[in-house]
This record gives structure tokens, C-alpha cells and sequence, in this order.
């Protein structure tokens, strides 16, 4: 894995995109959750919250495989060979993650 790989899709503006966009997605469901750190990290991602989005993007650049997929081998990526069903995966795989950084069981935030 190439941690240069990593780092240049954390900061990919078209991946970002794309990461954002499957959280929303799956926000939409997680809203209903009985969980409360799950519905409290949905509410987060439908507000927008760029700490939170900020969280599952470096989780999912760093998703087994993930690097080395976009690597090309030359010092650059190509983001487009991260599938959408690689991101909704890991989007899948983040929520818990995330949701145990920033919420308590509760929903409310971790201070």
C-alpha cells in the first residue's frame, strides 16, 4: 500500500465528492437507527458537518485495497478505479467507527 496513494485520496476533491455523497445516502437511513450515535452521526452528515465527512474520508482512503486501486504506479491516482460499491462498503463499514468517535451511545457528542 502506498500511504502517498492514501494521502492524495484524502484530498481528492472527486472522491471526497463521492464519499460525501454515499454518507448522505446512508444518513438517510441511519437517521431511523435505534442507535443514537448511529441517528446522531446522520444528522451530522445531513447537516453538512465537515468534521464528520472530513472523518469517513481518510477512514475510506484508508479501506483495505483502497490505496492501492487509485495508485497508478507513478505518483498519481486515478480515484475513478475506487468503485461506488467499494465506497458504499465502506461507508457501511465507517458508520460505527464514526459514530463511536464523535457520539456517545446516547447521541450525544464525545467532548
Amino acid at each position: 500500500m502506498s500511504y502517498q496513494a492514501q494521502d492524495q485520496l484524502t484530498n481528492d476533491a472527486i472522491f471526497g465528492g463521492r464519499v460525501r455523497a454515499a454518507t448522505v445516502q446512508q444518513a438517510d437511513t441511519f437517521k431511523d437507527d435505534q442507535r443514537q450515535n448511529f441517528v446522531a452521526t446522520a444528522n451530522a452528515c445531513l447537516q453538512g458537518d465537515a468534521v464528520i465527512y472530513l472523518a469517513f474520508i481518510r477512514f475510506e482512503a484508508a479501506g483495505p485495497g483502497i490505496a492501492n486501486k487509485a495508485d497508478n504506479g507513478d505518483g498519481t491516482i486515478d480515484q475513478s478505479k475506487v468503485t461506488d460499491g467499494d465506497i458504499l462498503s465502506l461507508t457501511q463499514a465507517a458508520w460505527p467507527v464514526v459514530a463511536g468517535l464523535y457520539y456517545n451511545d446516547d447521541g450525544s457528542p464525545k467532548t
